[in-house]
């Protein structure tokens, strides 16, 4: 007759526990989880914090870096006037002036040639000229933007200013985006729009 097998007592100990020692397993699985998910989601914070580059304050542009050559301005083929409303105030509560601030944006949006400026002028509503900006050509390369501010303050163009802006290009060009974007603030109030540019002469070949 064989004798009665017996355990060793740690084994009869964890037997007796199981059910506690299954909690205590579950529990470290759900405190690592959460530890690496934690992490995970810190890591993501700081790398999106480093990625991340305010835009800087508005500059206006060094036309240096934008100087067209003579030489290729010969070659273009084709000439076209835009005239872009914009706004320095609007009118509310029955005549009052909301001052608005105004960025011209000018967009070559052909992916392959390059677009020249040749007049961006600023009247006021009236018709007349307040401002020139460009004393010689200007070039924007595929893709590339140039941008105008006129501040708040400047109310000198009023209600109906706008900008008169010619380019030239070659042949098959699309036609640049030319906007102008107007935002005012007043105490609680906002306002926010934009107006894009209207073509007022032919292309010439």
């Amino acid at each position: 007759m064989q004798g009665k097998q017996e355990y060793p007592d740690w084994f009869l100990w964890l037997w007796e526990k199981w059910f506690v020692l299954f909690l205590l397993l579950g529990a470290l699985s759900l405190v690592f989880i959460g530890g690496a998910v934690y992490l995970d989601n810190r890591f993501s914070q700081v790398q999106n914090q480093l990625e991340y580059v305010p835009p800087r304050s508005y500059q206006p542009p060094d036309l240096k870096n934008y100087q067209a050559d003579k030489s290729d301005l010969e070659k273009l083929t084709r000439s076209q006037s835009l005239y872009v409303p914009c706004y320095s105030h609007i009118y509310y509560h029955g005549g009052a002036p909301f001052l608005l601030e105004t960025t011209l944006s000018i967009r070559n949006i052909d992916r392959n040639q390059t677009v020249y400026i040749t007049t961006i002028d600023y009247f006021d509503t009236d018709g007349k000229l307040v401002k020139a900006y460009l004393d010689q050509p200007i070039r924007l390369t595929p893709f590339q933007t140039i941008e105008f501010l006129v501040e708040e303050k400047d109310s000198t163009g009023g209600s109906g200013a706008n900008f008169l802006v010619t380019w030239n290009a070659g042949e098959g060009v699309n036609q640049p985006l030319v906007e102008t974007v107007m935002i005012g603030t007043s105490g609680p109030r906002a306002i926010a729009f934009s107006r894009t540019a209207t073509q007022i002469s032919q292309d010439e070949e």
